[in-house]
């Protein structure tokens, strides 16, 4: 079984797009929060992503705008777009647990103690932490930064960003986990 995962999207549907057009043939999509922006609700995000089958959790962007920080835009949002898409990310959960073929995953988009906050980059004082959770595979977006990293047993997963990339690759990012092979690899393409 292959898995993409993908997150911060921050409602560019053509860069979304664009990854899914890159990617290889996979059985399941995930997206680790932040399909939205608390200032940009984009349908055409959402019908990819609901196309796609993918599961989403929500990310700072998703709690800001459907927790009430951002109550203007999202009178405005339900004024003007199809109800199911904002359900779509209104009822998603803010962590998601997977055991495909027995292989423990868990997806939360910022840190697994605090799930909006926080911040993991490669390198990051704060991975030995992770060694000692219950999963074979965690992860993670938030930092737009794409890394597969390694603390014990378990495999942190940040599959960057599609739309805005931040580790100084001007290209977008997507992950793709073999669940059978147990390996995450980081997949780049054009973003132009």
């Amino acid at each position: 079984m292959k898995i993409a995962i993908v997150s911060d999207i921050h409602a560019d549907a053509k860069a979304l797009q664009r990854a899914f057009d890159d990617m290889p043939s996979v059985d399941h999509v995930l997206c680790a929060g932040d399909a939205c922006s608390d200032f940009r609700f984009c349908p055409d995000t959402v019908a990819l992503l609901q196309a796609a089958r993918a599961q989403c959790i929500q990310g700072n962007h998703e709690h800001m705008l459907f927790g009430g920080g951002n109550p203007g835009y999202l009178k405005k949002c339900r004024a003007q777009f199809p109800a199911d898409a904002l359900t779509y990310l209104s009822d998603a959960p803010q962590s998601l647990d997977l055991e495909p073929a027995g292989v423990r995953i868990h997806m939360i988009h910022a840190t697994p103690w605090s799930p909006f906050s926080g911040y993991i980059h490669p390198g990051s004082p704060q991975l030995p932490r992770f060694a000692k959770l219950p999963h074979d595979f965690v992860i993670l977006g938030h930092t737009h930064v794409p890394m597969v990293e390694h603390a014990g047993d378990v495999t942190v997963i940040n599959p960057g960003s599609p739309s805005q990339p931040r580790d100084g690759d001007r290209r977008g990012a997507y992950a793709v986990l073999d669940v059978e092979m147990r390996q995450a690899t980081i997949h780049r393409f054009r973003l132009d």
